[in-house]
């Protein structure tokens, strides 16, 4: 791959841009989003929002409506035209995710399914509450909103952080809220939690990883280590990262799966259908690093099923393997890649995993975990690269964006 472009933003974006046709959109984390032509990297338009703070979160696209959401310092998400970047308003938007941007952050990527727009909150570096973490879901057909609150989860309001008698419990992952494709599912979503109480009997869901019903109105199922007081006492997160989801295993006497991993440094298997309650898992696997990347799954030759994580000293991967209708995860490989401090979040595309590393962008093998091809970048800290329409594009700490390709 060769570069095709360099940009300079008004500010780092400490995530991951989106591509929608000839255009790319990504969000800074001053709260301004740019679309960006993927020709020449000339920039098309941008759209400030103001407020206290920053947001590490990414836009999603509407594709049945053409419409582009965008998140903003004010504790709104705004509805633009993606051609012009002109707000639209009305019908519910721009639509508010918290009442508190002092201390509530946008920290996680948007997603649109089932009519829906989904974003969840958490709070800043530093854990300076109050805040409460928090699902909303949004209908884009007139911008009804539908809350989860995952403490004073009796309360399905957008409420006043200080109104809660417990606090934290703060959604942060990269990924943000995950829904499942499967048509059996029923459009169902998946959240992961930080530190926070953990008691159900009272609302409190800290540390655990929830599956809600496709509006967020009610809770499913829900998986909670065991040592979740310990996790809570010693900052080690489950919501580091959200679970992904894997492809449906026939052969499985548990077709439908998820993988997690957190702070704890544990990667979970789970039966997403039911995901266990405290301390039941398929599977848990040591992983000697704190996981704070997606991870992403791959279907290889022979419907094999992978999985990449980017973790502080590389990435790992796992293959899912089935026998006699038990499915556990193996280990495959491990790539030396330059180490972030936290690791990042690799993508597969083609049978190639890329990964953003520390002042470097890395494609591997996905099978044998080869290096194909590596580029300089700036530092990295969250940021992870984009493909598509045969192009890799990623952002980095220096306040730029670059994109990479097959010729000039």
């Amino acid at each position: 791959l060769r570069e095709r472009w360099r940009i300079k933003l008004s500010d780092v974006a400490d995530s991951a841009p989106i591509v929608v046709g000839p255009r790319l959109y990504q969000t800074s984390k001053n709260g301004t989003t740019v679309a960006v032509d993927v020709a020449n990297g000339r920039i098309v338009w941008s759209f400030a929002t103001q407020g206290p703070k920053i947001t590490t979160s990414v836009p999603a696209y509407d594709a049945a409506g053409k419409a582009l959401y965008v998140p903003g310092l004010d504790g709104f998400i705004h509805k633009l035209d993606p051609a012009t970047g002109h707000e639209i308003r009305g019908h519910g938007f721009p639509a508010q995710i918290t009442t508190a941007p002092n201390t509530e952050k946008d920290a996680s990527a948007l997603n649109v399914a089932n009519g829906y727009l989904y974003a969840q909150t958490s709070g800043y570096y530093g854990d300076a509450t109050p805040y409460v973490g928090h699902i909303v879901a949004i209908r884009l057909s007139d911008g009804t909103e539908h809350v989860f609150n995952t403490l004073c989860s009796s309360r399905h309001v957008l409420i006043d952080p200080q109104s809660c008698p417990q606090q934290r419990s703060g959604m942060w992952s990269r990924s943000g809220v995950v829904v499942d494709p499967d048509p059996s599912m029923g459009g169902r979503i998946y959240v992961a939690t930080g530190n926070g109480p953990f008691n159900p009997s009272d609302g409190d869901y800290g540390d655990s990883i929830l599956s809600l019903s496709w509006d967020a109105g009610r809770l499913l199922s829900s998986y909670t280590p065991s040592n979740y007081a310990e996790l809570e006492s010693s900052d080690l997160d489950v919501g580091s990262s959200s679970p992904a989801l894997l492809p449906r295993q026939a052969n499985s006497i548990t077709p439908l799966m998820a993988v997690q991993g957190g702070k704890d440094r544990e990667l979970r298997l789970l039966d997403r259908t039911n995901l266990g309650g405290v301390g039941r898992t398929m599977q848990t696997i040591e992983l000697g690093e704190q996981l704070y990347g997606a991870p992403a799954v791959w279907s290889g030759p022979k419907r094999t099923v992978w999985i990449f994580i980017g973790l502080a000293d590389g990435v790992h991967a796992y293959e899912l393997m089935t026998n006699n209708g038990k499915s556990q995860l193996a280990g495959a490989w491990h790539a030396d890649v330059p180490s972030t401090y936290e690791g990042t979040s690799p993508v597969v595309s083609n049978g190639i995993v890329f990964v953003a590393a520390s002042g470097a962008l890395v494609a591997l093998v996905a099978e044998n975990g080869h290096q194909l091809w590596s580029h300089a970048v700036g530092p990295i800290h969250w940021q992870s690269p984009t493909i598509a329409n045969g192009a890799v594009y990623c952002s980095d700490q220096d306040g730029y964006l670059t994109a990479f390709g097959l010729g000039s």
